[in-house]
């Protein structure tokens, strides 16, 4: 049976899932019961895509109106670290953040997603990070589209390895991996 994390949770959560498969219910659900929660929203607005911004809709339809919402910052360490302690966090998700360095050099990627996660495994908030989950499909035919499909999967590995619970959405349904998996030696 799924519950939402205690209120005194504090920690890492990781929540992957493919497009539509509910991993951010699964996130807001998991911290329904918290009483201050700022939302980070890492994707923008894409202009001349009405299918994007209905899917934007959607989400801020659903978030309830005591939720502090921040949209696509350009500096989410900054943001994180400016975040009270009293404060879960929800990001969702880092497709929108990968999107926004895709076209910097691999050092300056690096030292960008170095820090993040050193924002992330430093911090003493409870945080959930919700990320696609794209490496099972097909290889994406372009440079750009592989460099996206690289670096969310390194990105998201490297996060999901410093959190304390690690969950998968398909379908609708929630996996607790750490329950049902082993690590890979």
């Amino acid at each position: 049976m799924l519950i939402p994390i205690a209120k005194n949770f504090k920690g890492l959560i990781t929540i992957s899932g493919p497009t539509k498969s509910g991993k951010s219910q699964l996130a807001e659900f998991l911290i329904k019961d918290h009483e201050c929660i700022t939302y980070i929203a890492t994707s923008k607005p894409r202009e001349n895509d009405p299918e994007w911004k209905r899917r934007i809709d959607i989400h801020r339809k659903r978030r309830p109106d005591d939720w502090k919402i921040i949209e696509h910052p350009s500096d989410i360490c900054n943001v994180i670290e400016s975040i009270g302690k009293e404060q879960t966090i929800l990001i969702d998700s880092l497709g929108g953040l990968i999107e926004q360095y895709i076209m910097t050099d691999e050092n300056s990627w690096n030292l960008v997603q170095n820090n993040f996660i050193n924002c992330l495994k430093d911090n003493n908030n409870a945080i959930i990070v919700v990320s696609e989950e794209i490496g099972w499909g097909l290889v994406p035919p372009t440079k750009i589209g592989h460099l996206f499909r690289e670096r969310l999967t390194i990105l998201y590995s490297l996060i999901s390895s410093h959190s304390t619970q690690k969950w998968l959405a398909i379908n609708g349904t929630a996996i607790e991996l750490d329950k049902i998996g082993s690590k890979i030696p």
